[in-house]
C-alpha cells in the first residue's frame, strides 16, 4: 500500500534550500510514521519529478546536490523510482485519462490541474504534502472530476497528511477503520489495522484463520468483528460493545457477542494477561479449548 504525493504541494516554489530541506524533512517523517503506523510501503511520486521546480530555477535533481543532509539526500533519491503511471492497471489508466479534475476548495494556492489527488482517488489511499502553505495541512481536499459528458462529472474528497500529527486525527483514523480492513491479509497488517496503543496483540492460528473465513463469507459479521477487537482496548473484561463476559474458570479470558446464529452464537474470544491481548476464536461459543 502507498501514498500518493500532492504534486502541487511543491508550490508555492520554496526561497531556500534551506527552507526546502525543512519542507522534505517533514515529510520523511510523517512518511516514516505513517509506515510505523499503518504499514504504507512507500510513495508514489510524478513522472517528472526529476524536471520538477522547487526553488525558482532549481528544480528536484538539482536540489539534492545541494542537499548537505546525506541521510535526507539518500531517502529523497528513493523517490526518483516508482512513479505514478507506470503503477496504475489499465483501467486505473483509462479513469484517468478519461477526465480533467480542479481543486475546488478555496485558498488554494494554484490553480493548476492536480495529478496526485485523481490518482490516489482511483486508488483509494491518501495523498502526502509539503507543508510549503497552510492549504496543505487540510485533512480533506475536495475536488470536481469533468468527463467527456456533462453526465459523467463528479465531485470527491481525498484524504491528505502533511504532518506527522495528521495521523492521530478522527479524520485519518476513520480512514483506516473504513479503508484497511479490506487489506488485512496477514497478522501484522491486523496489528496495524488494530493500533493498540496501551497493548500488544497477539493472534492465535486458528483464530485468523476463522477470521479471514469472515472476511470471505460474510463482510458483515467480519467488519463487527474488527470493531469488537478495537474495543477490547477500551473494555477489556466489562462494558462496551458485543456484551462483553469476563469468563469463569478460564483465568483471565474474556469474550464479546458476534452473533446469535444458531444454536449458540458466535463469540470473540481471548485473553489479557501482561499487556497482551490474545485472541484466541471468533467462530462458535465457548468451545475454543
Amino acid at each position: 500500500m502507498q501514498l500518493v504525493f500532492n504534486e502541487l504541494s511543491l508550490l508555492p516554489l520554496t526561497e531556500s534550500v534551506q527552507v526546502a530541506e525543512m519542507n522534505f524533512r517533514t515529510m520523511i517523517g510523517t512518511f516514516k510514521k505513517a509506515k510505523e503506523v499503518v504499514g504504507f510501503k512507500n510513495i508514489l511520486f510524478q513522472n517528472n519529478l526529476s524536471n520538477q521546480a522547487v526553488i525558482e530555477q532549481i528544480n528536484f535533481v538539482q536540489l539534492l546536490d545541494l542537499l548537505e543532509n546525506k541521510d535526507l539526500k539518500r531517502a529523497l533519491i528513493t523517490f526518483l523510482n516508482p512513479p505514478y503511471l507506470d503503477d496504475l492497471t489499465d483501467a486505473e489508466l483509462e479513469e484517468f485519462y478519461s477526465s480533467e479534475y480542479r481543486i475546488t476548495d478555496e485558498g488554494c494556492p494554484t490553480t493548476e490541474a492536480p495529478y496526485g489527488f485523481p490518482i490516489a482517488h482511483i486508488k483509494t489511499v491518501p495523498t502526502i504534502s509539503l507543508n510549503t502553505h497552510e492549504f496543505w495541512n487540510n485533512l480533506k481536499i475536495n475536488l470536481t472530476r469533468i468527463g467527456a459528458e456533462e453526465a459523467e462529472s463528479a465531485s470527491f474528497s481525498v484524504n491528505n497528511i502533511c504532518q506527522s500529527d495528521h495521523l492521530e486525527s478522527q479524520q485519518f483514523k476513520d480512514w483506516v477503520s473504513v479503508s484497511l480492513a479490506g487489506k488485512i491479509e496477514d497478522k501484522e497488517a491486523l496489528g496495524k489495522y488494530l493500533g493498540y496503543t496501551k497493548y500488544s496483540a497477539h493472534f492465535e492460528d486458528d483464530f485468523f484463520t476463522q477470521l479471514m473465513g469472515w472476511k470471505k463469507e460474510n463482510q458483515k459479521l467480519y467488519k463487527y468483528t474488527l470493531a469488537l477487537m478495537k474495543d477490547v482496548e477500551l473494555h477489556p473484561f466489562t462494558g462496551g460493545m458485543g456484551q462483553t463476559e469476563n469468563l469463569k474458570n478460564r483465568g483471565k479470558e474474556a469474550s464479546k457477542r458476534i452473533s446469535n446464529s444458531y444454536p449458540d452464537g458466535d463469540r470473540l474470544s481471548y485473553t489479557v494477561e501482561n499487556n497482551v491481548v490474545t485472541f484466541i476464536a471468533c467462530k462458535g461459543h465457548y468451545k475454543f479449548h
